[in-house]
Formats: C-alpha cells, structure tokens, sequence
C-alpha cells in the first residue's frame, strides 16, 4: 500500500493544574478544546475550530459551554450522557471528553496515532492504533465488520459500542477502542471529493447525527474549498502547529 493511501489521525490530550486540553488532526479537520475545572467539575469550556469541512462547524463551538458543570469522569463518552451530542460537533465533543477524562485520570500527556489503509474498491482495511508511540492494537477490517484478531472478530464498526462497554473496564483500553472505532468510521471520508460538493446536505448525511448535518442547518453548511489534506507520507505534520497556537 503506497502512503498516500494512508488515512491519518493523532489526538493529543494534556492536562495541568485546573486544566486540560485535547487537540485532533486529520485529513478533513483540526480541532482543539480546553477545558478548565475545580477537579471536581467543568468550570469552562472552550471550542478552536481551526480547519472545518463546512462553514458552520465552527459555530457549533459554543454549544460546548452546556458541558459547564458536569462532574469530572474518567469515561470521555460520558458527555455524551450529559448533553445531546446531535446538536454539538462531534469531534469538538469527544476531544472535550478526553480532556475531562484525562483530569479525572491525573493523565499528564497522551498521544494516540491512527493509520487506516484505504484505496478505492479495496475489500480490506488494515487500522493500526499507536498510544504515546506503542503499537496498542490492529484491525483487519471489511466495509464495517472486524475480521481479526479475537476477540473483536465479528463485531460489526456501527453497533459495537455496548459490547465495548460490557467487555472492557479499564477506562484506558475502553477509550482506545472507542477512539480506534471513530478513526476507521471517519477514513471514509478519503472517498470523497468534498471540494465537488456545495454544502454539507450534498453529501446525502443530512440525519441529525450532528449540529452541522441537522435538517436546515446542512443546507446553509457551505463548502470550505481547499480544506482536505493528505497526511499519507508525511505523519510528522500532524499537529505541528500546537506550539504556535498553545
């Protein structure tokens, strides 16, 4: 498999005193979110949406101030259980997650790194996820189901998140898997040509599953031209602008 046929993601999440923050990178978008706390609830939160796929996805930032005073949780899916996540940005919400997570954790600094293969009319994916640098796990994947290895065999991409849950307590690996889950759902994203499509409902997904793609709000999300970028051959330029921007 060539590189540029590489689909690419790394999150970083460090935490300080009263603080932490989350950041994502990949082929169609580059978001970040601190969020400040007491250690025991959300003081604050604040959305950077610095490369979007549509016009609108930086507005729903604001949304995420709703997370202000949710307890600390070492489960980043919790938010999800605290605010309605179809009228927030997906991914904005999960690095918020992280980061709440992560204080709850005491974790100082992760880093989790993503490669998923994808050509087009490939039968198989083959994801790999990397934590702080370490291969953690790989998948053989076909269009949503799980090849290899046991025990994931079988288990389909879109409704394995409950059996997740069931069979994995530790908080870390639940996380991973949740993440690793995200990463391959989203490296479809290299089969579209976004910049041929006018505004988000074009692309057929106008369902709800969040702020940007709600019914009349799909319709308004123009095209952001020239956004997508290509990670395939070069993973060093993922979240290279942190120190300018932190």
């Amino acid at each position: 498999m060539r590189p540029r046929d590489i689909y690419r993601r790394r999150i970083r999440v460090k935490t300080d005193t009263g603080e932490a923050r989350a950041d994502l990178e990949d082929d169609p978008h580059r978001y970040g979110v601190t969020v400040r706390h007491d250690s025991v609830r959300v003081v604050a939160v604040e959305g950077l949406a610095l490369r979007t796929p549509w016009s609108l996805c930086a507005s729903a930032a604001a949304a995420l101030s709703r997370l202000e005073g949710m307890p600390l949780t070492t489960d980043f899916t919790n938010v999800y259980r605290y605010i309605d996540g179809s009228m927030q940005c997906t991914h904005m919400l999960d690095m918020a997650g992280l980061a709440i997570a992560h204080a709850a954790r005491g974790i100082r600094l992760r880093e989790y790194d993503f490669e998923i293969t994808w050509s087009e009319g490939q039968e198989q994916q083959f994801a790999t996820m990397y934590v702080d640098g370490v291969n953690f796990l790989n998948w053989t994947v076909q269009d949503t189901r799980i090849l290899s290895p046991t025990p994931f065999a079988g288990q389909n991409l879109r409704t394995m998140k409950p059996w997740i849950e069931v069979n994995f307590n530790d908080p870390d690996e639940l996380e991973a898997l949740m993440l690793f889950r995200r990463a391959i759902h989203i490296s479809g994203s290299r089969s579209l040509d976004l910049d041929a499509l006018p505004n988000a409902a074009a692309t057929g997904h106008t369902i709800g599953a969040c702020y940007v793609f709600q019914p009349g709000v799909a319709e308004h999300a123009l095209r952001m031209h020239g956004t997508t970028r290509d990670f395939g051959d070069s993973p060093e330029r993922l979240l290279m602008d942190l120190d300018r921007i932190s």
